[in-house]
């Protein structure tokens, strides 16, 4: 989920570190009794990750696993790293993992897989795949093709777009963008003018946005390629009297993006599927243990939901926006 930026709220929290522990039946014949796995979310105070806990808590119950969810409070390989060499001491059974940087934390992933502790990668990845069982991941490229064609719906398929994402090189942002490009090419009457990036701030997006709008009269849209980019795009489009007149896409669906899109001021959302992502991740750990490691697939990539202002009060979308609270 870089809203990570899975698009993500990296900001540092002062919040311990947070270990839950779900007991249930055993796994079969296991005389030893319930296997244990971990999770290691991006950061324990993020809705993205909550609402991934809120899948696989009850798909660890359903299978008869013990599931430790641990993590740092912030969004870094420095506050990761030691949660991952706590939870090593403890030896579960599979890792699951959202690795926070794709470089730093190869050598903490690789202990594990030394001790003969398969590795499945959730959300975000890490550089040497090798390492990895399974890679779980949102289809990125999709979401950022189907932010390209609401903009281009809502514009008539004419006028002048931007993107403002968080940084260069953060894979998850840099395929959401690219998928927008790439589709936005399909719209002859349609370019894209500029490409600033907010290094993950609402205010420095807001501040660009702005000065965006000034210099292209004919823009009619803009894509956030995360959460604090689109809020501070819609911001900007509500502030400067431009809204319903350019298009705000999002990505991902926290508590203040979703108001903000029932108000029309982000039109639509790129929700990605946490909980899925973690109850796969769950699913996938059993059946490693199970003996079934070929059924596991390599690489998992979930499409994304498509919210707009007018379908957010449906139920059957309203169901994919994040969650605050863990289940316990």
């Amino acid at each position: 989920m870089f809203r990570k930026a899975k698009a993500t709220q990296k900001a540092s929290i002062p919040v311990a570190a947070l270990s839950l522990v779900l007991a249930a039946a055993p796994i079969g014949a296991r005389a030893a009794g319930p296997a244990t796995i971990a999770l290691v979310p991006g950061i324990t105070t993020d809705p993205f990750y909550i609402t991934m806990q809120r899948g696989a808590a009850p798909e660890a119950k359903k299978l008869g696993l013990n599931l430790i969810w641990q993590g740092g409070s912030s969004w870094s390989a420095e506050s990761q790293i030691p949660v991952l060499q706590a939870l090593l001491a403890k030896h579960p059974a599979v890792l699951l993992v959202v690795p926070t940087d794709d470089t730093a934390l190869i050598n903490p992933i690789k202990q594990f897989v030394d001790a003969h502790i398969p590795v499945i990668a959730v959300d975000e990845t890490i550089s040497d795949a090798s390492l990895l069982v399974s890679q779980i991941t949102s289809n990125n490229s999709q979401g950022g093709a189907a932010a390209a064609d609401a903009i281009a719906k809502f514009a008539g398929e004419s006028g002048d777009v931007a993107v403002i994402n968080v940084k260069p090189g953060i894979p998850t942002a840099d395929a959401r963008q690219k998928g927008f490009v790439t589709e936005m090419a399909k719209y002859p009457k349609m370019n894209v003018v500029a490409i600033e990036y907010d290094d993950d701030s609402p205010t420095k997006a807001f501040t660009e946005a702005q000065l965006l709008l000034l210099k292209y009269p004919h823009m009619v849209g803009i894509f956030g390629t995360n959460t604090f980019s689109a809020e501070g795009v819609g911001r900007a489009v509500a502030a400067t009297g431009k809204k319903g007149k350019v298009d705000v896409v999002g990505f991902d669906a926290l508590p203040e993006e979703v108001q903000l899109l029932k108000e029309g001021v982000i039109t639509t959302l790129i929700i990605q599927r946490p909980a899925e992502e973690g109850r796969l991740a769950v699913q996938y750990a059993y059946d490693i243990l199970n003996g079934k490691s070929s059924a596991v697939p390599k690489v998992v990539q979930l499409d994304n939901i498509v919210a707009t202002t007018a379908t957010a009060n449906d139920p059957n979308v309203a169901r994919y926006f994040y969650q605050t609270e863990m289940l316990h």
